[in-house]
């Protein structure tokens, strides 16, 4: 029988189930796996996505960093059940064992700061032994293929996966490059997923420091020549001055480049055609911030190539007005067709693997963008984002619950697939939707749903792409010398003494609170969500205003400014002079395909804004309970007493403010929102 196993990573490793996820993410984040996977996704799914390798070094990492004071086996206590004998471990951790421990029983007794101080030899070290112990207590959970033979270091796998990756000729045979993939996808040394090597090297929490392992000194080494070899490539071609634009690779008469011919591959060849009348610096533009897995700011690129920030800001909007131009033309009309046929073949959710595959161009690079076709479409997409590896056209959280509804009488595969062919899952995906979506297993060709989870409705918006706790830029500051903020947190660290732009408004007086702030909805997860509601002037550039109240929330102070990326790379601020205000949403709601009388939920996260649009047709045929919900960004249908209900937790810090009627009425006039109460007026005074 090959029932899915319901343990999580957190059963196998009981620390992780009192840690904080904002620690845990930096190591266990994945972008094929959802946010906290360790809590809820059953851990033989979780090694088929990610992989062994992986999982088992940024254990490993992660041990090193928080718990070196915690023995290998209380950290992971399935290792002390688990007779492993050192002919079951793979050279060279074998021997380095041997030399140093003796045998398996010490290292399982001993904490990770106790190892960083045995005498390794020099090609194995601390970080390499204890994830090799990692993936022996992953070893019940992965297929049968990995449970005999010795097991070989994650760690050393994933850096000779990424040796070999760097010194691959670029003549070399496709069936080689294809089986490099393989390799790179099963050990995880394709992803830039989990902490920087320097995390190996950080002091951790007891205050020893964890040295560097020979994995760490050669990615590092690594790195470094893979930049030498970028620079000496530079220095034997030369070339016109292009503010670091790449050139595309030529082709030869054959009409061969990068080894497929002309015409192989007919969208990637259209694409690089229309990218040949732009600019250096608009192919820069698009390739490092448009279409990059990882957008760079501005302020980096800037660096980076040498140009002035405003011609860059300058090449940005010409890059976006192209496209947008391009996709409606004739010239564009390929693509545009292709994507309408991607949308209805791929539903409203699928995964990244399943839309790579889903055309033979959507894997291959296109060369100016130094990005592959699929992640290019991604771009394009106007009303799909990237959720946690799924590419999504409506809210993640919602859809789920949603399933979780219509899946309660526990219904076959097959019925499943019909019912959620609704909602847009189609049948290719349905079995990954299913086992990504918390509270539902898989058993004997039935979905059954898990009763205990909490009857708690979706939330008002999603996040896509957010990131948390990311790091600031010491003393970057804008042209006016106004300094530049990366986190809410830090609005109130050092800079308070710089002195203010010309025409910036002295400080004011502390604004109300969030809470207490107009069209501002506290989701679920605890963030804070805006409404704007769109109107013309707004479409063609106008600034939006936000209350003082959110604006401080974010950490933006009078006299200063936020620079946020936005889905799709687009740059937006967020300044305050006389009052609280984005200079323009204008490419934002470009992506979004805004329309006057819409709403726009935006939140922010460390420097990224995240969005989500409610369109004014969706009020079609809503009573005033529907229109009420609808403004506070809750799309799913609700009786007017659990409206009530609803609306009371997204507009106060209590977790049951109870759903007195009056009270209600009375907190939404004094914050402002004196639309959402005339409609709830409306709702209490109808007959039910």
């Amino acid at each position: 029988m090959n029932a899915i196993s319901p343990i999580c990573l957190t059963d196998l490793a009981p620390a992780l189930r009192w840690s904080r996820p904002e620690d845990l993410t930096p190591y266990l984040g994945h972008s094929r796996l959802v946010d906290g996977w360790w809590r809820s996704l059953p851990l033989p799914r979780a090694l088929d996505i990610a992989g062994p390798p992986w999982l088992a070094h940024n254990l490993a990492l992660l041990m090193s960093e928080y718990w070196d004071h915690i023995p290998v086996g209380d950290f992971l206590p399935v290792l002390r059940a688990l007779p492993v004998d050192l002919d079951e471990v793979a050279e060279p951790v074998r021997g380095a064992l041997l030399a140093t421990a003796g045998d398996w029983g010490t290292l399982i007794g001993a904490p990770p700061s106790a190892v960083a101080d045995w005498p390794f030899p020099a090609d194995c070290g601390p970080v390499e032994v204890i994830g090799s112990a990692v993936w022996q207590a992953l070893r019940p959970f992965c297929g049968e293929a990995a449970r005999t033979g010795p097991l070989p270091s994650p760690a050393l796998m994933i850096e000779a996966v990424r040796t070999v990756a760097h010194w691959l000729p670029d003549g070399a045979p496709d069936r080689v490059r294809r089986a490099l993939a393989y390799l790179s996808a099963a050990t995880g040394a394709d992803l830039e997923e989990g902490p920087p090597p320097e995390a190996v090297s950080a002091p951790g929490r007891g205050g020893a420091d964890v040295p560097q392992s020979p994995a760490t000194r050669a990615i590092r080494t690594l790195r470094a020549l893979r930049n030498q070899h970028a620079r000496e490539q530079e220095r034997e071609q030369p070339q016109e001055p292009d503010h670091g634009a790449e050139r595309a690779p030529s082709r030869d008469a054959d009409g061969a480049g990068d080894g497929a011919g002309l015409g192989a591959h007919p969208m990637v060849d259209l694409l690089e055609e229309f990218l040949r009348g732009w600019s250096p610096l608009e192919r820069t533009v698009a390739a490092e911030r448009l279409f990059a897995a990882d957008p760079i700011s501005i302020r980096l690129l800037a660096d980076q190539s040498g140009a002035d920030i405003g011609d860059i800001r300058n090449a940005q909007r010409s890059v976006e007005e192209r496209l947008l131009q391009w996709l409606s033309s004739s010239g564009g009309e390929p693509v545009t067709r292709h994507l309408r046929e991607l949308s209805e073949e791929l539903g409203a959710a699928t995964t990244i693997d399943t839309l790579i595959g889903a055309h033979p161009d959507h894997p291959v690079t296109v060369p100016s963008l130094k990005a592959p076709l699929w992640r290019v479409l991604i771009t394009f997409f106007t009303d799909r984002r990237l959720h946690n590896g799924w590419l999504v056209a409506d809210d993640p959280e919602r859809m789920r619950w949603q399933t979780r509804e219509m899946l309660g009488d526990a219904p076959t595969l097959d019925d499943a697939a019909v019912r959620l062919d609704r909602i847009g899952i189609r049948r290719r995906s349905l079995r990954a939707w299913l086992q990504s979506t918390p509270g539902i297993e898989l058993r004997d060709g039935r979905v059954l749903i898990d009763p205990s989870l909490p009857p708690e409705g979706p939330a008002p918006a999603p996040a896509f792409g957010g990131r948390s706790e990311l790091s600031e830029e010491d003393g970057s500051t804008t042209a006016g010398g106004l300094p530049i903020r990366r986190r809410p947190g830090a609005a109130h660290e050092a800079g308070a003494d710089r002195p203010e732009a010309p025409g910036v408004a002295a400080a004011a007086p502390a604004p109300p609170g969030v809470a207490t702030s107009p069209r501002c909805f506290r989701a679920p997860d605890g963030r804070w969500w805006h409404r704007v509601d769109i109107g013309p002037e707004h479409l063609n550039g106008a600034p939006v205003t936000v209350p003082p109240g959110y604006a401080t929330h974010l950490g933006l102070q009078p006299g200063r400014l936020l620079c946020l990326t936005a889905p799709g790379a687009d740059l937006l601020v967020l300044v305050w002079r006389d009052e609280a205000a984005f200079d323009s949403l204008r490419p934002l709601l470009r992506r979004l395909s805004a329309q006057p009388g819409d709403r726009v939920f935006i939140t922010v996260d460390g420097d990224r804004l995240d969005a989500r649009r409610l369109p004014a047709a969706d009020l079609g045929g809503h009573g005033p309970t529907g229109r009420a919900l609808h403004l506070i960004g809750y799309t799913a249908p609700a009786p007017t007493d659990e409206a009530l209900r609803i609306i009371a937790r997204r507009i106060t810090e209590e977790e049951d403010p109870g759903p007195d009627p009056r009270k209600l009425l009375d907190m939404l006039s004094q914050r402002g929102d004196e639309d959402i109460a005339e409609e709830l007026r409306q709702s209490l005074a109808a007959p039910h």
